[in-house]
């Protein structure tokens, strides 16, 4: 019931207010009740001591009456006039119509009324009060209440000593009513809450009249818990409290006790408090429409929505947790509406995040198989380039022993010039000197047919050149396909290539070119030798040949000339082949070496791949700490 805000907010506001206007109201309800129990017994005191300066001022009164009145008493203590002392007693009566009697007495007890001594009356040997107590030296005599006889119901008398000499001679008295200090008294309060009664507890004046002539202790006797230093005295009356109040008449006996009923001193602070709690009420009532107002106002519509529902959109965003989405049915601008749009964004990142990563890993899955064959590529082309490294060597060794035999060739091609040469010169002697033509033609034969070996080593020679320019080709072509795998760090390599295989292209028709010579020369070598068989067989056709084979040995000159000058150009060749493949080598030893370091940077790439592939398993392990929902 009280899980919302709303209702939290609202229970506490009504708990603060009514704790503040409870201890509010409570505190003014107890100081106002206080203040007026204390304003009560002020009250009080003051009713009290003006009631008894009201009685006082009106018995001072009648004792200003009774100090006016003046007889003459002689020395025999008798009046020295009577008719003096009756017109006295007379004035004195008629100063207050509330005076019962007057009347004077002697000495001796006799007492003076109306003209005469009252027969049978002394006050003497009656022991009056006032009597005694005005010949003991007091003045402003009150006695105690008795019944008069005159007035039938009690009465008061007050007596004061008629002095001579310094010396009591008479005692005038008069007597007063009890039921006139009653209506006195109750004529003061309208409440007529009041109790005066006499130092022997005679009740004066009470509320009800029935008390009156009561002893206040056994009417009241908690009254006798009075003292001087506690004036002020509560008590309990038939189950209802009451507050009193006693003041004592200066110079007389009597006390006056004013009273109030608790119930009626506390009930304005009843009426207050009941005021108060209607107001409190009025202003529950008000505070619970404000507060809820404010909440809904400053917090439910700024926030969107109940802030424990939002708390726990947020702890579900901070454990990743986006399967919820939440839904704002709120205004706009609210933190509820930037929450729905902050678990959006999020969502859509971590998912574009998530597709990236995936992305990512099957990138770098493919790039690391990608280098993993670059990297067999590079190792494999590691070893051709090792492998034309060999064969550039060799085929640099091999241009050498070619130039050597092209120069070999050249100088058996200038001895056979100059052995044609003396043929020629000899051509006319072997004429006549057959034998010795024999002879030199057996020998010549033999020359040819070494001719025609070395023709055969020759073209033997360039079959292997031509071999070698062939697998040099096809080493240049290898050489420029991994080249072109190798990429940018190949370019100088396949130039090398390029050059390479345009040498080798030369190298290829120049020995096409041996070849056709050598075939050619291995043909007319031939034929020369068949020819030298045919002239051993007819060597007595000689003489007649002699000029044919003088033809024919100019025709050898210009062919060993030829071959002279083939030789020559092999050996060119073969020197140039030579500084080539001497490049090609070095050129393939800093090809190797970059290769080397390609196969290193590929493994440096692997590495990468490699740790490229772990930061998006990473980061696919850290989004899957959110959890999206199927969306």
């Amino acid at each position: 019931m009280f899980s919302t805000l709303k209702n939290k907010v609202l229970l506490a506001t009504l708990c603060l207010i009514l704790t503040i206007s409870g201890v509010l109201t409570w505190n003014g309800y107890h100081q106002f009740n206080t203040f007026n129990r204390e304003e009560s017994v002020h009250n009080q005191q003051m009713k009290a001591a003006l009631i008894a300066a009201s009685l006082q001022e009106k018995l001072q009164g009648y004792f200003a009456a009774l100090h006016t009145f003046v007889v003459e008493v002689n020395e025999d203590h008798e009046f020295s006039d009577t008719d003096a002392v009756n017109q006295a007693l007379r004035a004195l009566k008629a100063t207050n119509p509330h005076i019962q009697a007057a009347f004077v007495a002697l000495k001796d007890g006799r007492s003076f009324e109306n003209g005469r001594f009252y027969p049978g009356f002394n006050a003497q040997k009656l022991r009056k009060e006032w009597y005694i107590r005005a010949f003991a030296g007091e003045k402003n005599i009150i006695t105690k209440a008795y019944f008069g006889e005159g007035e039938k119901e009690d009465v008061f008398a007050l007596a004061t000593p008629v002095m001579k000499h310094g010396q009591p001679v008479a005692v005038v008295a008069i007597t007063l009513k009890v039921s006139m200090f009653s209506d006195f008294i109750t004529g003061l309060t309208p409440g007529n809450q009041v109790f005066v009664f006499d130092q022997s507890g005679y009740i004066v004046s009470a509320p009800s009249n029935k008390l009156i002539g009561q002893n206040i202790h056994q009417v009241r006797p908690d009254y006798s818990r009075f003292s001087t230093a506690n004036a002020v005295l509560s008590y309990q009356v038939g189950g209802r409290e009451a507050q009193a109040v006693k003041s004592q008449l200066s110079g007389q006996p009597w006390s006056v006790v004013t009273y109030e009923w608790a119930d009626e001193v506390t009930q304005p602070s009843a009426d207050m408090l009941q005021a108060s709690l209607l107001i409190m009420l009025v202003i529950v009532i008000v505070a619970l429409i404000l507060a809820y107002y404010g909440v809904h106002t400053l917090i439910y519509l700024p926030v969107g929505g109940e802030p424990k529902a939002i708390s726990a959109m947020i702890s579900r965003l901070a454990e990743g947790d986006l399967t919820q989405v939440p839904v704002s049915d709120s205004h706009s601008g609210s933190i509820l509406d930037s929450i729905v749009l902050l678990h959006r964004k999020i969502s859509t990142i971590i998912r574009e995040n998530l597709e990236i990563s995936k992305s990512v890993s099957v990138a770098s899955g493919r790039l690391t198989d990608v280098m993993n064959r670059a990297a067999v590529n590079a190792e494999e082309e590691l070893r051709e380039i090792e492998s034309v490294s060999t064969a550039i060597s060799e085929l640099s060794s091999t241009s050498q022993e070619v130039s050597s035999n092209a120069s070999m060739a050249e100088e058996r091609a200038q001895t056979a010039i100059s052995s044609v040469q003396q043929g020629h010169h000899g051509l006319d002697s072997a004429i006549h000197l057959t034998e010795m033509i024999d002879h030199s033609v057996t020998e010549t034969a033999d020359m040819i047919e070494k001719l025609r070996e070395d023709a055969v080593n020759i073209g033997q020679v360039t079959g292997v050149i031509s071999d070698i320019s062939e697998q040099t080709n096809l080493l240049a072509l290898n050489a420029a396909i991994e080249a072109a795998r190798a990429g940018e760090m190949g370019r100088g390599f396949a130039v090398v290539a390029d050059e390479v295989r345009v040498l080798a292209a030369k190298t290829h028709s120049s020995t096409q070119t041996i070849q056709e010579i050598i075939n050619q020369l291995q043909i007319q070598s031939e034929m020369v030798s068949n020819n030298m068989v045919e002239n051993v067989k007819v060597i007595q056709q000689s003489v007649a040949l002699s000029g044919e084979i003088k033809a024919s040995f100019d025709a050898i000159v210009g062919s060993v000339q030829d071959i002279s000058e083939v030789n020559t150009l092999v050996a060119t060749a073969s020197n140039e082949q030579f500084s080539v493949t001497a490049d090609i080598a070095e050129n393939a030893t800093r090809t190797f070496d970059l290769v080397s370091q390609n196969v290193g940077a590929v493994g440096k790439t692997q590495e990468a791949a490699q740790h490229l592939s772990d930061l998006a398993e990473r980061q696919k392990s850290s989004l899957a700490f959110f959890k999206l929902n199927d969306e």
